[in-house]
């Protein structure tokens, strides 16, 4: 891969891949961080990837990376039958003033749903986030993820559920809320 190429997809795909680090890390700088990792193995690997392929090789990139993150800091640990407790105490403690940049930008909708998707597996939330907040179609997010599209299908569905049942769910945590498997 060339200079030029390179800074083409630099410049077609750094938002994308920043925001989908952001919404999966919720930190702008390990998003920065994972942005960075990213573009940093296309470039030593860039001539390994089919051309016209780089744009879901890089978010299949990213998507790992951010799990590879998120297990190293141990910030949510696979809990299934109940919400992750860390992340429900972490959402109390913070309460809306945390970020006061966050909560005038956000709705009250978009920052309990953001909030909501703390509970959820780090793949679950990528797969989430690309598929709802930055339109990817099924089939694109599966040859990312390196699954089937049925398989997403019920990620989503079980995903939507929990989501739900978070969302509708008084204050305090009811810890016999069901956590997403998938």
């Amino acid at each position: 891969m060339d200079h030029a190429q390179f800074t083409e997809l630099l410049e077609s795909n750094r938002d994308k891949v920043y925001s989908h680090a952001l919404y999966c890390l919720r930190d702008p700088d390990d998003a920065l961080d994972v942005t960075q990792d990213a573009f940093v193995k296309l470039w030593s690997s860039g001539a390994r990837v089919a051309p016209g392929k780089e744009p879901g090789w890089l978010m299949r990139v990213v998507h790992n990376l951010c799990i590879d993150l998120v297990r190293r800091r141990q910030s949510q640990k696979r809990n299934f039958g109940h919400p992750d407790p860390e992340a429900v105490d972490r959402l109390k403690a913070a309460g809306p003033a945390a970020d006061p940049e966050r909560s005038l930008v956000l709705d009250q909708r978009q920052q309990a749903l953001l909030e909501a998707m703390e509970t959820l597996t780090p793949e679950t939330r990528s797969l989430m986030i690309m598929h709802y907040f930055q339109d990817m179609k099924l089939q694109e997010i599966a040859g990312v993820l390196d699954k089937t599209v049925s398989a997403l299908k019920v990620q989503l569905h079980r995903a939507r559920k929990s989501l739900r049942l978070v969302l509708t769910a008084p204050c305090e945590p009811d810890l016999n809320i069901k956590r997403e498997t998938g």
